[in-house]
């Protein structure tokens, strides 16, 4: 099963459903601007993503997992730096 839904399925998903808000970015020049959100006076949403930002945005994931994946850790302390922290109550 696709994880996108057809062109049908889509339909029946938004039809008689009362738009209560839309998000967009502005198109290029001479062009409308590209919506990227619809959401719904029932509190659902549908968000439209290109294949192209789809596979940019798996992408990123994966580097971003595997940079975690690398990141070493110290466990002989077991203390969080403290530098930068201010106490609640004290005047700076």
């Amino acid at each position: 099963m696709s994880q996108y839904p057809s062109p049908t399925e889509f339909r029946d998903q938004i039809v008689g459903r009362t738009v209560a808000g839309v998000i967009a970015r502005p198109g290029r020049t001479g062009e409308p601007p590209i919506v990227l959100m619809m959401r719904f006076d029932d509190g659902g949403v549908i968000e439209f993503v290109s294949p192209r930002s789809d596979r940019l945005l798996q992408g990123s994931l994966k580097q971003s997992l595997a940079a975690r994946a690398a990141e070493t850790v110290d466990w002989s302390s077991p203390q969080l730096p403290l530098d930068g922290l201010v106490m609640a109550g004290s005047a700076c």
